[in-house]
């Protein structure tokens, strides 16, 4: 007889049991996973992710170039990481949501080693899965308001494929971050159950969405006519108020946090929340009119146009046909509310706006190709009921057509620097060159889009590797350095220095430039040498 043998049976049992549990829990979640793949939706959701993340990550290490937008996101969400708002004074303008989130997601590529070393490379990654997920959601929202699978998966494709999107909506903005909460959003308000949990979940991915990014609040007035826009349900009511009220609760955390940091209201010798939003949105330069050539604003247009002209023009276009359904009404609207601050304003316009429109242009083009296949399968049942044949061939009509518009030749052109090119080696080498050759005991004046990888060489203080901007615009700057721009020994020179320096008016950065000589040169960086 084996010692299992001679064990008491209830001792047998006692340790049978969990076993015996833990297996039926395994079958039992894998027949719902199944199940779930077994939906055609949901299998098609998960290539599309898988699809754009492989687009998204591939070359995001070398193409586009590093921006200073991103090195302040990348420095601030390591800056969370070590228990802090920011590396400098946190002044309100921008909440800290959307970077905190950063924060909780760049250990995933650090622990995969992706980034080569370096934190705003493997925050590109980051990027790159918000993108994937920005893609699959594009597709649910998609089919979410009717659209046909092959409609959905055209739009899809415009997007992920846009050189807009190859270009700005891999890089790390906030932008980027507050994209799928805010197509979550939209999927959660549109759902056919008409549940009061989803309508809350609208609300509640709205607000984070706000919070991420502030300017993705102009899309409300859409959000809430998808919510609305469709034949009265029994609970309709409960619906907009735990979708207000929720959505308000969440937003309300950036004001109470401001206000339990003293810093809500402005007044002397403190930073507040008053004073940020006065700045962003009443005190900050201007961008010039639209239809004023020269203008920033003109300029910018011109850029996203030179981009991809075609997903603006058509998705414009296609919107109007949207809004001849009353399913698709509310992606007209969501465009309009997107250009009112672009052609309604003079005020500051930053160069990743462009980034928050791009899936509800590419929603307008799919929602249009589907809505004209339905009308003409509409038309041929009328006119030539026996012709069975009709769908497939015009839904494949319909898909070539929009295909043919699609100016593959431009996209090729934009596309492959963007898969191939590494333009950010010249930024690797200077990198490099400072951090083995630079003294830390030196003070190094940076651009932001270089100083959380140099500031992580060995330099612990921040006012030892100062951003350039801090330089002029940081009173702090002056209690560290008493002698100004005289105690900066070295400053790393990229393509943003020069026009920053003229545009903000840094007048000790701008003299201390003046007075250096280059030591080193890679490409379009120079590491100079502050003469005393």
């Amino acid at each position: 007889m084996s010692a299992l043998d001679e064990r008491p049976v209830a001792e047998v049992g006692a340790d049978a049991a969990p076993t015996a549990v833990r297996e039926g829990a395994l079958v039992r979640g894998r027949r719902r996973l199944l199940a779930w793949l077994a939906v055609p939706d949901h299998l098609t959701a998960l290539i599309v992710f898988a699809v754009a993340l492989i687009i998204g990550a591939w070359n995001v290490e070398g193409a586009p170039p590093f921006q200073d937008d991103e090195g302040t996101y990348v420095a601030q969400a390591v800056a969370v990481q070590n228990g802090a708002l920011a590396p400098y004074t946190y002044w309100y303008d921008h909440p800290p949501f959307g970077w905190i989130q950063l924060a909780g997601l760049l250990w995933i590529p650090q622990f995969l080693g992706l980034g080569g070393g370096s934190d705003i490379g493997a925050m590109r990654y980051v990027s790159a899965g918000l993108f994937a997920l920005t893609s699959m959601l594009v597709y649910l929202v998609a089919r979410r308001v009717g659209a046909y699978r092959p409609f959905a998966i055209l739009a899809t494709a415009i997007f992920v494929l846009s050189p807009l999107s190859l270009t700005l909506g891999r890089q790390v903005f906030l932008d980027t971050v507050g994209m799928p909460w805010i197509l979550l959003a939209f999927y959660l308000a549109l759902s056919p159950r008409r549940a009061l949990w989803h309508h809350v979940g609208a609300g509640a991915a709205f607000a984070v969405a706000v919070l991420s990014k502030l300017t993705l609040a102009v899309f409300g007035p859409a959000l809430l006519v998808a919510l609305l826009g469709r034949s009265r349900w029994g609970s309709r009511t409960f619906s907009v108020v735990g979708f207000l009220g929720v959505g308000g609760l969440i937003l309300a955390l950036f004001p109470v946090m401001a206000l339990l940091r003293g810093e809500l209201i402005a007044g002397e010798g403190h930073v507040s929340l008053q004073d940020g939003l006065a700045y962003q949105f009443l005190s900050r330069s201007g961008s010039g009119w639209i239809w004023e050539e020269g203008s920033s604003r003109y300029d910018l247009l011109q850029s996203w146009f030179f981009l991809d002209g075609y997903i603006v023009v058509a998705g414009l276009i296609a919107g109007l046909l949207c809004a001849f359904a009353g399913r698709t009404r509310w992606i007209p609207l969501a465009l309009i509310c997107f250009a009112l601050p672009i052609v309604g304003s003079q005020g500051y316009l930053p160069a990743m706006y462009i980034v928050a429109v791009l899936p509800f242009l590419a929603l307008a083009i799919g929602g249009a190709a589907d809505l004209v296949w339905r009308g003409l399968m509409a038309f041929f049942r009328t006119h030539a009921p026996g012709a069975r044949a009709t769908g497939p061939i015009f839904a494949t009509l319909v898909i070539a057509a929009a295909a043919v518009l699609i100016p593959i030749e431009q996209w090729i052109g934009r596309g492959i620097p963007l898969i191939s090119a590494d333009e950010n080696r010249d930024w690797r080498d200077a990198r490099d060159w400072v951090t083995e050759n630079v003294s830390r005991d030196d003070v190094v004046v940076v651009p932001y889009s270089m100083w959380q990888d140099v500031q992580a060489a060995g330099w612990e203080d921040p006012w030892q590797v100062i951003v350039l901007e801090k330089v002029d615009l940081d009173s702090q700057f002056q209690d560290e350095h008493p002698g100004g721009w005289s105690e900066i020994g070295w400053i790393v020179e990229g393509p943003t220095v020069a026009p920053n320096i003229d545009y903000l008016g840094l007048t000790q950065a701008g003299i201390a430039l003046e007075n250096s000589r280059v030591v080193a040169s890679f490409g379009a960086w120079n590491i100079r040498e502050v003469l005393p």
